[in-house]
């Protein structure tokens, strides 16, 4: 199983060679102690809001890590199903928003 030049899943260990599945054991996810509180509004992505907090858009996982209620990251902007007023997104649904990287004391 081939992963891109740095990312956080090419060093996690493989399952047993004796085991049909070919896949990854899974990844650790980080502590993410939340220290404000984003409510969604309309038209916001993950990766904008990470430029907008961590001045990177890349550290959108950061945000997804503080909100495990949400299977998948578009869950915690999105909904299954559009309703009437405002199609998919969530406005008014709150993030956590943890510190760019943890203290380490």
């Amino acid at each position: 199983m081939a992963f891109l030049k740095g990312s956080r899943y090419g060093t996690l260990p493989r399952f047993d060679e004796m085991s049909d599945f070919q896949g990854v054991q899974p990844r650790l996810i980080q502590q993410a102690t939340p220290v404000l509180e984003h409510e969604v509004s309309l038209k916001e992505r993950l990766d904008q809001l990470s430029q907008d907090y961590y001045r990177n858009p890349r550290h959108w996982v950061r945000l997804a890590e503080a909100n495990p209620q949400a299977l998948h990251a578009d869950d915690l902007l999105w909904t299954p199903e559009p309703n009437a007023e405002n199609g998919r997104e969530k406005l008014g649904a709150v993030l956590l928003v943890p510190r760019r990287e943890e203290d380490s004391s």
